[in-house]
């Protein structure tokens, strides 16, 4: 998924479908750049495995309105990590306990990135924004 409208438009979709269902601290981070078979990285937290699989149902829905459908999904029985792989995006949504211990912000640190802010009314985001220089 490159800087494309199309990319844009899933971009934009995925972000405010995940604010719908009031996930929060949403990164996209840019992995064109490294060998792997996706472009980008979409994460986002949820309080709860019940409002995770909440967020992951709702992206699903409303990407699948673009004419966009789900390759595969990982972690939605148990919820405290759910991987929904669109091939050439991923959306990952977590537990604020398995998003602070898997920590892929830290692990692909040199990953361009775009934090986009919580929905009004949310609380501070627990996981600060890694700045690039």
């Amino acid at each position: 998924m490159t800087a494309t409208t199309e990319g844009d438009d899933i971009l934009r979709t995925v972000v405010e479908a995940i604010h719908q269902r009031h996930g929060r601290g949403v990164r996209a981070m840019d992995m064109s750049e490294f060998p792997l078979t996706m472009d980008v990285f979409v994460l986002a937290t949820a309080d709860t495995r019940i409002q995770a699989r909440s967020i992951a149902d709702h992206v699903e829905r409303e990407v699948r309105k673009l004419g966009r459908r789900v390759h595969h999904i990982e972690g939605y029985d148990q919820g405290s990590w759910i991987l929904l792989d669109f091939v050439d995006f991923v959306v990952h949504v977590f537990l604020p306990e398995t998003r602070l211990y898997y920590s892929l912000e830290t692990l692909w640190s040199d990953a361009p990135y775009r934090d986009y802010p919580d929905a009004v009314g949310g609380d501070e985001d627990e996981f600060p924004v890694l700045r690039q220089e």
